[in-house]
């Protein structure tokens, strides 16, 4: 259950990074007051945000201890053996 709710952390953290460089980016291609004012307001507050959500992340899936990840085959379980050279 924690690992469904770790890739929704990373996503939603993802998302909120490429709004807060998109508003970044658009202070340096319009560089107007207003619109500088709210990239380096609003886009450092959900840059800030996507950086707390992402280490929240990292924070339950280390507290989980991979226990999550032991139903899934390792990957030397998981190759088959090659195929015999004549």
């Amino acid at each position: 259950m924690k690992h469904l709710h770790v890739k929704k952390l990373v996503m939603l953290a993802s998302i909120a990074t490429l709004v807060a460089l998109a508003m970044m980016v658009l202070a340096i291609l319009a560089p107007r007051p207003i619109v500088l004012v709210l990239a380096m307001s609003l886009g450092q507050g959900i840059g800030i945000l996507s950086l707390a959500l992402y280490l929240f992340a990292i924070a339950l899936d280390l507290q989980s201890g991979g226990s999550t990840y032991d139903d899934l085959p390792d990957e030397e379980e998981s190759t088959s053996a090659p195929p015999d050279q004549a």
